[in-house]
């Protein structure tokens, strides 16, 4: 409302003499010194708390962007199989300190009888408290048996040695070739079970 009649005030003056702008001029400027000293003295009443908060957004921001190197984690699932988890680079995800963020995550179980299977992707997520990793893009499921399975995303439950998941797949090994929407893995390698519409091809075996 001030700053309107301040305006009025200064169109009207605009046609007036120049003694007359000088002096409403100069009464203009008393006006605003108030305003101004105000702003000025709050400024500096609260400049540290100002700095301080644009500090810590800084800070965490850098933090949360900032990859480290060469996440590797280890551990043994309810069958007694030890897994071992590594990525290349890893960081931290925004309020939640039990989470990661992989870039091109590797996962390798110990199976028993001497077998073994290997998980790569481009990315994935690490979840420390319930360890289980979800990988995202290009996946690739590798068993020492000579299986392999394709797909964009999928879940390991480490501990409870479970793999699952409900994108595309495309899958094969020595005598078949298959093909479905999902999949499910249990005992890591002992129960498989494919979901949706699936497609089986037996291949030629040679003799």
């Amino acid at each position: 409302m001030m700053v309107k009649k301040i305006l009025n005030l200064f169109s009207i003056k605009l046609n007036t003499n120049n003694y007359e702008q000088s002096l409403f001029i100069r009464k203009l400027y008393y006006k605003l010194i108030p305003f101004f000293l105000a702003s000025f003295l709050l400024l500096i009443f609260f400049w540290p708390s100002i700095n301080n908060f644009s500090q810590k957004e800084k800070k965490t921001i850098t933090e949360n962007q900032k990859n480290s190197k060469n996440f590797t984690f280890q551990g043994i699932d309810e069958f007694n199989q030890p897994y071992y988890l590594h990525a290349e680079k890893y960081q931290k995800i925004i309020n939640n300190p039990n989470m990661l963020l992989f870039e091109k995550p590797r996962a390798e179980i110990n199976l028993q009888k001497g077998k073994w299977l290997s998980m790569v992707a481009k990315e994935g997520i690490f979840d420390i408290e319930k360890q289980t990793l979800e990988l995202m893009g290009d996946v690739l499921f590798l068993h020492s048996d000579g299986q392999q399975i394709d797909t964009n995303n999928a879940v390991i439950d480490l501990k409870r040695a479970k793999i699952y998941g409900n994108k595309n797949i495309l899958g094969k090994s020595e005598t078949i070739d298959f093909s479905s929407e999902g999949f499910e893995v249990k005992k890591t390698g002992q129960k498989f079970q494919l979901f949706g519409k699936s497609k089986l091809k037996i291949k030629k075996i040679k003799n």
